[in-house]
């Protein structure tokens, strides 16, 4: 999803947070959506780890970035 700026040819930088599950699935994910200029971040957090990936639209590639642990207090 791109979403531009009213009148002009440029985007903005915008976050959107989806949760996906099944009814019933124990594991339910949140999804983060990072937009900046043509590079869209994507987070997934499961409960002991988010997972960061870059899609960039300009080299049309999709990039692991990291894995990272957390954990409930």
């Amino acid at each position: 999803m791109t979403v531009y700026k009213s009148g002009r040819d440029e985007k903005m930088d915008c976050f959107y947070l989806e949760t996906l599950s099944i009814p019933g699935e124990i594991n339910t994910k949140a999804v983060g959506r990072f937009f900046d200029r043509n590079v869209e971040t994507i987070v997934l957090a499961n409960s002991t780890f988010l997972s960061i990936f870059h899609n960039n639209e300009t080299d049309d590639s999709f990039d692991f970035v990291d894995h990272i642990s957390v954990y409930k207090e």
